[in-house]
């Protein structure tokens, strides 16, 4: 169902059982690997006591971001709304989706999810909300910080870009390489922070019923498929297996989401801004790019 998008009828025909019969085992399934999600989508034990093997081993990124735990972001899920709620999830596309947001770690591993929210909330609002209500949410140890796009804020423990700047990757394959400090940090940035999008590629890839424009399910139920997808994900990550799929989405440069995320931009962190500063300033240093 979740890996081919097959409808129960389908299902039904190929397993030569009622619909009754295959929805009540999915169900049942679906509840099972629920249990297994709460167990696998969190950040393993001792996650955040030493650096990525990833960032270690790429002279690229280290030292400069050897604070770095993982990568935040938020995606859109279509969802067939509920009948006394439909515009609150319709997002700037007009198309009804949730709002999911998620932390991976290096190994392209969801660390965090939240699953639900309407299409149409603001993304820094659904990552505060997490942040301080609830008690799962991974929280940066102190000194540590996820890498986070322009559509949050620089607050203290979430890494952002310099804003005003070239950033994106197909920015700089147009428009040349980085010409100051402040866009070769961005450069690097961008490069780094793009494995949350690889991670959502490789996840919706895998998983094709969440491609789904047209979605057969009521929220509530795309709730637990998102969620059980999530868990089916890292339970492949885990397995060390070869998987052509995950080596695929590894060897990409990067994977631009084009989801209609709400823009809100409340001030910046001077901490967190201090830290970017600093890390701008460390890369500059041996180049002859201008501050």
């Amino acid at each position: 169902m979740v890996g081919q998008d097959l409808t129960v009828r389908a299902l039904a025909e190929r397993y030569q059982h009622s619909t009754d019969t295959v929805n009540r085992k999915i169900d049942e399934v679906l509840s099972s690997i629920l249990k297994l999600a709460a167990d696998i989508v969190k950040p393993a034990r001792n996650e955040f006591e030493t650096a990525s093997p990833f960032l270690v081993d790429n002279p690229v990124y280290w030292p400069y971001f050897r604070n770095c735990i993982g990568a935040l972001d938020g995606t859109h899920i279509h969802v067939l709304p509920p009948s006394g709620n439909v515009e609150a999830f319709r997002g700037r596309k007009a198309e009804a989706t949730m709002n999911v947001l998620a932390i991976c770690n290096f190994s392209m591993r969801f660390i965090y999810a939240y699953v639900g929210v309407s299409g149409r909330a603001h993304d820094t609002k659904v990552l505060t909300y997490c942040a301080t209500e609830e008690a799962s949410f991974p929280l940066p140890p102190a000194g540590n910080y996820y890498l986070v796009d322009s559509g949050y804020p620089t607050r203290y423990g979430y890494l952002g870009p310099h804003r005003r700047t070239r950033y994106h990757i197909d920015q700089f394959s147009r428009g040349g390489p980085p010409s100051n400090s402040r866009e070769l940090f961005n450069r690097k940035h961008s490069g780094l922070r793009a494995i949350i999008e690889r991670t959502f590629g490789v996840w919706k890839a895998k998983w094709r019923i969440l491609d789904r424009k047209h979605p057969k399910y009521e929220l509530k139920k795309c709730v637990t498929i998102v969620t059980a997808t999530m868990a089916l994900h890292n339970y492949s990550r885990d397995s060390h297996h070869e998987d052509s799929e995950f080596s695929h989405w590894e060897a990409m440069e990067s994977y631009e989401q084009y989801d209609e995320h709400v823009q809100y931009i409340p001030a910046g962190d001077r901490v967190m801004e201090r830290t970017r500063d600093s890390i701008t300033l460390e890369m500059a240093r041996g180049t002859r790019l201008p501050h």
